[in-house]
């Protein structure tokens, strides 16, 4: 097994990891017109560490095929306890005759929290981080008739990235948002892989930036739109965290960034999380969402840690034993005290309404990944809370 450990995890930057998901999240009505049946997937032929489940992996369907690459895991001792986190290159896929999955090839480097969307002709695995350094190549995934999978380089993000977010619409590609060479950002590319060779920087969405949020590309009436939703921001020297509850939509023809809703549950009138989400498009209108961490508790855990970082009263000693005894006490509660998001949310971007169609312990999870192909998709793995992974991975069917 190929595996890269980065033993260096800052204690911000592990409850920072701790999300990856699919969320949107909103008490909300009842939507009896959609609903999702359920079913689990093997964790056969799992081995050794990817047994354990990953966070933030790459993945791809070829037909009926399953394919999950890479990822992050602690397979040894928790984070707070000073313990390594692995990052992964094994490709793996699902042989659905056997029912186990197997190896079926190699990323050029073990990596994690890059972004997978749909292509006319494929799937495109981009960006992503080993722990020590953040990527900017793309690849397109190809699935050989013997079974093997393949890379095929397309042209490089601008800027190294990850916990960004993509979509597409055919081959117009969209990514940025998240990490940009390091830095959270508020940048947004695109790029035809038909007609194009280089990305082109579009004008940045407002307001403060976001790491780990959702994106979502629909077409309405010969126009294109790009959903921006969710996501955190870890604070700096003049700005506390904050968790981004606008829902901000990119309209590409007059290249404007305009609000279009609120992450706001109906039934609470309370704001919700997207941190750590995933979300995918459904009928060229609604976007489903699943998942996430928690709104209070997870900005309440970012903003005690900010606020020992940037006390000047405490010395380096004092705010190392500080972040030790918050990382412990944070981190090892049991899973119900994290309470991560359950609920399966729509948002139509024709009425800007939230609805929930389904609550399940199956979406309950932050740093999932998610692939889907028209009304099937894979929720993979992820955490049930931090520094704890699954390997479960459903499959969802959207009647």
């Amino acid at each position: 097994m190929n595996r890269k450990i980065n033993t260096g995890i800052a204690y911000l930057t592990a409850i920072w990891c701790s999300l990856c998901l699919f969320s949107c999240n909103t008490g909300g009505e009842k939507n009896n017109d959609m609903e999702i049946t359920w079913s689990l997937l093997t964790t056969e032929g799992l081995q050794d560490s990817l047994a354990r489940g990953v966070s933030a992996s790459y993945a791809a369907l070829s037909g009926n095929r399953l394919i999950v690459a890479g990822g992050a895991n602690f397979p040894g001792k928790p984070g707070y306890e000073g313990g390594t986190k692995a990052f992964y290159n094994e490709i793996m896929l699902l042989n659905t005759l056997e029912n186990r999955w197997t190896v079926a090839g190699h990323l050029p480097h073990p990596s994690a929290y890059g972004v997978s969307v749909p292509l006319s002709d494929g799937v495109l695995w981009m960006g992503g981080n080993n722990g020590e350094q953040s990527f900017s190549s793309c690849n397109r995934v190809i699935l050989t008739k013997e079974g093997e999978v393949r890379l095929s380089p397309l042209p490089d993000l601008p800027v190294a990235m990850d916990n960004f977010a993509g979509a597409a619409i055919g081959d117009l590609v969209f990514a940025g948002v998240g990490n940009a060479n390091g830095r959270p950002s508020n940048a947004l590319y695109a790029i035809n892989l038909k007609t194009d060779s280089v990305w082109t920087e579009l004008p940045a969405f407002p307001g403060t930036p976001r790491v780990q949020p959702v994106i979502a590309a629909v077409e309405d009436e010969g126009k294109i739109y790009v959903y921006l939703l969710g996501g955190f921001y870890g604070g700096d020297a003049t700005q506390k965290p904050a968790m981004a509850t606008t829902v901000l939509r990119y309209d590409s023809s007059t290249e404007e960034w305009t609000k279009a809703a609120d992450q706001i549950d109906p039934a609470t009138q309370r704001p919700f999380s997207l941190g750590g989400a995933t979300a995918m498009p459904v009928n060229n209108r609604y976007i489903l969402c699943l998942g996430g961490v928690h709104h209070d508790i997870f900005l309440d855990a970012i903003t005690t840690q900010y606020n020992i970082a940037h006390n000047p009263a405490l010395s380096a000693e004092e705010k190392g034993k500080q972040h030790q005894e918050f990382s412990t006490r944070y981190m090892t509660q049991p899973v119900a005290y994290y309470r991560f998001n359950p609920e399966c949310r729509v948002f139509d971007t024709q009425t800007g309404r939230w609805t929930t169609i389904d609550s399940t312990a199956n979406a309950a999870r932050a740093g999932a990944t998610l692939v889907s192909d028209g009304s099937v998709f894979y929720a993979i793995q992820g955490e049930l809370k931090p520094g704890v992974r699954s390997p479960e991975t459903w499959k969802g069917e959207i009647k």
